[in-house]
């Protein structure tokens, strides 16, 4: 197996919170931030990453991109509507993420799970494509510039059509947005 074979693999073998694993009772945060760190720690580029902080969430919530908390807990559905939050932030401004998140009426969980099942559809189809597609050797400095090149416009392309989708969403009146 090349070492691109292998990053790819380790790329493409990422951890999910499922939604079995969300406790059906209501959480504090540290428990929230507890079963991120958990769960997905596998995805910080560097160990003293944080995927998500206290101050993040007031953020979010300030910004509403989530629903306000009542008393001190998080109840299922704001955490999932935060895993959706986490997951559309890698890529979008925080307007778009509100755009989405920060509305009524949104099934959160079943959006997620939607995700999720797409997800193993995009982990087997997108890396045979990889390998077909890309250079074998990315210690050549050309080859890895024009691969990381590839790989960035790729996301922009992705990124664009995300926002496109998000440009029809029709202003909500009232509530949260």
């Amino acid at each position: 197996m090349s070492e691109l074979d292998a990053l790819i693999d380790a790329v493409f073998s990422d951890q999910d919170i499922q939604p079995a694993d969300v406790p059906r009772l209501d959480l504090y945060m540290d428990q929230v931030l507890s079963l991120f760190d958990e769960t997905l720690s596998a995805e910080k580029r560097d160990p003293s990453d944080k995927l998500l902080t206290k101050t993040m969430v007031h953020n979010y919530v300030k910004e509403g991109l989530l629903a306000p908390v009542r008393g001190k807990k998080y109840t299922r559905q704001q955490i999932m509507q935060l895993l959706c939050v986490y997951h559309l932030k890698q890529t979008l401004k925080l307007s778009d993420v509100k755009a989405l998140t920060g509305r009524d009426g949104v099934d959160f969980e079943a959006g997620y799970t939607r995700l999720l099942q797409n997800k193993e559809r995009i982990r087997a189809l997108v890396p045979p494509l990889l390998r077909e597609h890309l250079p074998a050797d990315p210690h050549d400095p050309d080859e890895r510039l024009a691969l990381c090149l590839t790989l960035s416009e790729t996301a922009v392309y992705l990124r664009r059509l995300c926002e496109r989708l998000i440009d029809t969403i029709p202003e909500q009146s009232g509530g949260t947005t």
